[in-house]
């Protein structure tokens, strides 16, 4: 089965799965060197303006609590607050969120789709 790509735009979302990946090789950032992390990926369901069902994740981050991590700038963007020590990432699933998914192009050529923006759902809504 192949997954349509998400549109672009801002919607409405729900976070429908949050994978751990551990013990993942990557390379460092801005270097050559490699390292072994462990790895977060947050997954999000929306609907489209024409009712279709779209998944769209985000970026690998790796697992820090350190307050200038990847993970910690987007889990509080999203929450509109700092998460609290030994917060539980499994507590986002189910979470709502308002995401802006834009699409970027790889140096292979190929679009991918990426939230470009995540917030808390505006009250009301």
């Amino acid at each position: 089965m192949v997954e349509e790509m998400p549109p672009k735009g801002t919607f409405l979302a729900t976070c429908i799965d949050v994978e751990e990946q551990h013990q993942v090789e990557r390379k460092k950032y801005e270097s050559t060197e490699t390292e072994i992390v462990d790895l977060i990926i947050f997954y999000f369901g929306f609907r489209t303006k024409e009712g279709a069902l779209r998944i769209v994740r985000s970026k690998p981050m790796k697992i820090s609590g350190h307050e200038k991590s990847a993970l910690v700038k987007f889990i509080t963007t999203w929450l509109g607050e700092k998460p609290p020590a030994g917060f539980d990432t499994a507590e986002l699933h189910g979470k709502g969120a308002q995401l802006t998914v834009t699409h970027d192009q790889a140096l292979n050529g190929k679009t991918y789709a990426n939230i470009s923006a995540i917030s808390p759902i505006m009250e009301g809504l």
